[in-house]
């Protein structure tokens, strides 16, 4: 199938979710973080209940280490920053929303054992800005957990093209590779990137999403773009572990150099990242 009747078919299919008026209202805020008042965000995630609940249950579970109990989403704004806060609230949005119902069985695709290398990449992209202090590590963190929502798209909407994409990785394919193969051209951080469009979020999240894979290209919080890249490719050997591969993905030096990452750096987080994610898991209610 080429790249024009994939996204036709994601334009049609039925998979996708509506987003419930409440959620689209929320979005459509977030796009403008200076244009809306702090109170009106909090009323309006107050009154998606079950979004407000898991937010705040993850926010107190542990793994963020605040030093008291958040009881609101304006509170948590003020211990994490608005950016962060937006960026949780899209990803628990986008959770709510693809659930993971699809029929698992005789699926060469584990969502399960990806859903690990979404939290590595969170997990080591944090680790990494708090090593080099360059940004915000909470911030890098969400970004983490947002920069694949590629993923539930396709494994939702067309789970036979990334179950084709699995066989390729498992025979030696690198993933993205396997998945312009499969998808006429495209990539899950094409696909990311049009549901972020599609859902107009803001740029710097598009930003992500759409150039992790891609890191020399963008135009806008290009530290931020790069410094998941190289958090994405210490979780995708990660990942590879979990499936028994060793693909031995490729690191961009001239990266790390502008970024102030060492080699040490580079070690000390793919050592500890298996276990940061058993203990992330053990936190997260998702």
């Amino acid at each position: 199938m080429d790249k024009h009747r994939v996204l036709e078919f994601l334009e049609q299919s039925e998979d996708i979710p509506i987003l419930p008026k409440n959620i689209s209202e929320i979005l459509e805020m977030l796009k403008d973080p200076c244009g809306f008042e702090i109170d009106h965000l909090v009323q309006k995630v107050t009154q998606s209940v079950e979004l407000n609940d898991i937010m705040l249950k993850n926010l107190n579970s542990g793994y963020f280490q605040l030093n008291k109990k958040i009881k609101t989403i304006k509170e948590a704004v003020v211990y994490l920053g608005m950016q962060t806060v937006q960026n949780l609230i899209i990803f628990y949005i986008s959770r709510l929303l693809f659930p993971n119902i699809t029929d698992r069985r005789k699926r060469s695709f584990d969502i399960y054992k990806y859903w690990n290398h979404v939290l590595g990449t969170s997990v080591a992209a944090s680790i990494l800005a708090s090593r080099i202090n360059c940004s915000d590590k909470y911030k890098l963190f969400s970004y983490g957990l947002i920069h694949d929502i590629g993923i539930p798209v396709l494994d939702t909407c067309l789970p036979e093209f990334i179950d084709e994409v699995s066989l390729k990785v498992h025979k030696g394919m690198h993933q993205i590779v396997a998945e312009r193969s499969v998808l006429g051209g495209l990539t899950h951080s094409d696909i990311g990137a049009w549901l972020c469009e599609k859902w107009n979020l803001r740029e710097d999240i598009i930003n992500i999403v759409k150039f992790h894979h891609t890191p020399f290209v963008p135009k806008i919080n290009i530290k931020e773009v790069q410094l998941l890249h190289i958090a994405d490719v210490i979780s995708t050997e990660y990942y590879e572990k979990l499936l028994g591969l060793n693909l031995n993905s490729n690191v961009s030096k001239s990266i790390m150099k502008t970024l102030g990452i060492t080699e040490d750096d580079y070690i000390y987080v793919a050592e500890i990242l298996p276990e940061e994610v058993d203990k992330l898991n053990s936190y997260l209610l998702v």
